[in-house]
C-alpha cells in the first residue's frame, strides 16, 4: 500500500496531529533510523531492536494468523519488539529508552512524536510509555493497529529539567505473542518565542516556566523561585486584564477564558518584575 494512502488512513483512523508553535520551533532531537539507532537505549530483556523492519512477518511459531506487508514508515529501519520474531513473555521489562534537555529557560511547551505500528495481545499484554516515571500513554485495548500511526505526547509538564527520561514499556505475561511494537520517524520538539512577536519586552526569570502555547482556556505556571509571588496579565498596549498571587514555588493554574492573542505574564517577586510572553486563544 502506497505510503500516501497509509497516512490517510492513520488521519482517518484517529491519529493525533502534531501541535504547531505558534513563534518558533527548536528540534531537540529527530532521527528516522536509517544511518543508526538514535542513540535510544534498549534494556531489560532483550525484546528491543534496531534494525530493518520487514515485511512480513517470517517466523511461523507466532500466534500471530496474517501475514501482513508493513514495512518501516520510511526508508527501511526503525525499532521492534522483536523485528522478525514476536515478543516474548518478559514482564515489563522490555523497555527502550531516550533522554532529552528540557531546561532552557525560553521553551515555552515541547513534545515527543513518533509514528508507530503494534499487534499486541492486549487481553493480558499492553504497551506504555513513562516520562520521568509518569506515564504519559497506556494501549491496553487495541490490539492491532493496522497501519502506521503518529502519536503525540505533550512533554510540556516537564519544562525545566535538563534530564527528560522517556521509556518505551512492552508488557506481556501471556503464552500468546504476537508481532509487538515497532516505531520509527520520532523527534522531540521545543517550543520557542521569537523575537519581535509581539511589542512587549520579554524578561525571563530563571526558575519560572509556562504552558501550553498557546493556551486555551487556562494557562500552566510552575515556578522554583522562593517565596511568594504576585502576578498580572497584560495585553498589547499594556493594559492589565488580569492579576493574583502565587503563595509560594510550585505548579500554578491560571483562567484565561476569554482572552486571545499574544500577551505578557508579569510575575513580581523578592521586588524584581519578571516577563514572559505567552499566547492565547
Amino acid at each position: 500500500m502506497h505510503r500516501n494512502t497509509l497516512l490517510l488512513l492513520a488521519v482517518l483512523a484517529g491519529a493525533n496531529a502534531a501541535a504547531q508553535c505558534p513563534d518558533s520551533t527548536a528540534v531537540l532531537f529527530s532521527s528516522d533510523f536509517e544511518s543508526g539507532d538514535g542513540g535510544l537505549v534498549p534494556s531489560g530483556y532483550p525484546d528491543w531492536e534496531h534494525g530493518i523492519i520487514g515485511t512480513q512477518l517470517l517466523d511461523s511459531s507466532c500466534t500471530s494468523t496474517f501475514n501482513n506487508p508493513i514495512g518501516a514508515h520510511s526508508g527501511q529501519q526503525g525499532w521492534g519488539t522483536v523485528l522478525r520474531d514476536c515478543y516474548a513473555n518478559s514482564g515489563d521489562t522490555s523497555v527502550l529508552g531516550l533522554t532529552v534537555d528540557l531546561s532552557d529557560p525560553a521553551y515555552t511547551g515541547a513534545e515527543l512524536r513518533f509514528w508507530h505500528w503494534w499487534e499486541v495481545f492486549t487481553n493480558f499484554d499492553y504497551t506504555f510509555i513513562r516520562v520521568n516515571g509518569q506515564q504519559v500513554y497506556l494501549n491496553n485495548s487495541q490490539q492491532f493497529s493496522q497501519v502506521w500511526l503518529q502519536q503525540t505526547i505533550d512533554l510540556s509538564p516537564f519544562l525545566g529539567l535538563s534530564a527528560v527520561d522517556i521509556s518505551f514499556h512492552l508488557f506481556a505475561t501471556t503464552v500468546v505473542n504476537k508481532a509487538g511494537w515497532y516505531l520509527d520517524d520520532m523527534e522531540v520538539t521545543a517550543c520557542l518565542p521569537s523575537s519581535g512577536s509581539t511589542g512587549l519586552v520579554d524578561r525571563a526569570m530563571p526558575g519560572l516556566w509556562t504552558w501550553p502555547n498557546p493556551a486555551e482556556g487556562s494557562l500552566q505556571v510552575r515556578s522554583s523561585g522562593p517565596g511568594g509571588h504576585t502576578w498580572r496579565l497584560l495585553d498589547l498596549s499594556g493594559r492589565e486584564v488580569r492579576n493574583g498571587s502565587f503563595p509560594g514555588p510550585g505548579t500554578w493554574t491560571l483562567a484565561t477564558e476569554g482572552l486571545t492573542g499574544p500577551h505578557l505574564l508579569e510575575v513580581i517577586t523578592e521586588g524584581i518584575s519578571w516577563r514572559r510572553q505567552v499566547m492565547l486563544r
